[in-house]
């Protein structure tokens, strides 16, 4: 594992990206009004109904359903990483931290008492939507991927909406639509695997060994923990700050694209400041723990150096906008 990886999100979501990317939504292109249609969809994943967050309701325009990007990510139980500077959008398999965030994320959006009701359709409007309309680039679990010309994505106050068939669909789901219930439901492809029948063992029986009891010079020894894992544990530990970071300073953007409002910018930096903080509290117990234990603590170093040029990078970036 190469440190600049888990460390990517903590400095490449910084304030610099903070600006920069409400910097290239504006200078790229104004918004546009569009006609959609904004109606109480039901969303079912795997047999569980969700429902995006208040103020991200999913909308139709052009016979195309829209959702966020989170929203459907995460509902579909995968990681989603944002890059600013090309305007591309990773999903990948998630994480043992990032599994404690959907975890969290699903528990929060899911609807507990389905509605089966028919829509009114006489009851169905357009309605005007501020967006920004953008180019996505896709990544699947390492596969690039292109919905057709006519599905851009779009930003909806802050938050990017993309094409749920598309999306889903690449991700392995089947997408079906009921017009009566205006309910988009979504159900993993399982793939069926040949049944293999292992040969019948007898458990194996093991000797009994006991020995000396009281204090006779082979008392017992305490665990030492191995090199690898303390390593892990701060890598684990680096990948949680590095999640964290992310959602953070995402809902900091989306608010900040909305909102133009200064202070979200001083909130920022106070956030990253604070994270550095826990970053280096983290190399510290992990070389402290290495040096007690008597392993070499290079690694600490690796850390620190891949996180120094990262944030440099960005602190260029940030000087340039």
């Amino acid at each position: 594992m190469k440190a600049s990886q888990r460390m990517k999100v903590i400095t490449g979501l910084s304030l610099a990206v903070l600006i920069g990317i409400s910097a290239q939504a504006s200078a790229a292109q104004a918004p546009v009004d569009v006609d959609v249609y904004q109606v109480p969809m039901h969303f079912t994943f795997d047999g569980k109904e969700y429902a995006p967050p208040e103020g991200q309701q999913g909308f139709i325009y052009e016979g195309t359903t829209y959702v966020p990007i989170r929203f459907i990510s995460y509902s579909l139980d995968k990681a989603v990483n944002w890059d600013p500077n090309t305007y591309t959008v990773t999903i990948a398999e998630p994480k043992a931290t990032d599994k404690i965030n959907i975890s969290e994320y699903k528990l929060n959006t899911q609807v507990f008492s389905k509605s089966t009701e028919k829509f009114d359709k006489s009851k169905l409007a357009p309605s005007n939507l501020k967006v920004y309309k953008e180019k996505i680039n896709y990544v699947f679990d390492g596969v690039k991927k292109s919905p057709a010309d006519e599905l851009p994505g779009y930003i909806v106050n802050g938050s990017l909406f993309v094409p749920i068939r598309f999306f889903s669909e690449s991700v392995g789901k089947t997408i079906n639509w009921d017009s009566e219930t205006y309910t988009v439901s979504a159900v993993t492809k399982e793939e069926k695997k040949p049944e293999v029948k292992l040969p019948e063992t007898k458990p194996e029986t093991k000797p009994v060994v006991t020995g000396p009891v009281g204090g006779g010079g082979g008392g017992g020894s305490i665990n030492k923990p191995s090199e690898a894992s303390i390593k892990a544990d701060a890598e684990a530990k680096m990948s949680a700050l590095e999640s964290k970071a992310s959602d953070v300073l995402f809902d900091l953007l989306a608010k900040y694209l909305v909102s133009h409002d200064k202070s979200l910018i001083s909130e920022a930096r106070a956030f990253i400041a604070d994270t550095e903080s826990k970053f280096y509290q983290i190399l510290n117990d992990a070389e402290s723990k290495l040096s007690t234990n008597g392993y070499n603590t290079e690694i600490i170093n690796t850390y620190e150096a891949a996180y120094l040029e990262k944030k440099a990078y960005q602190e260029e970036i940030l000087k340039s906008q």
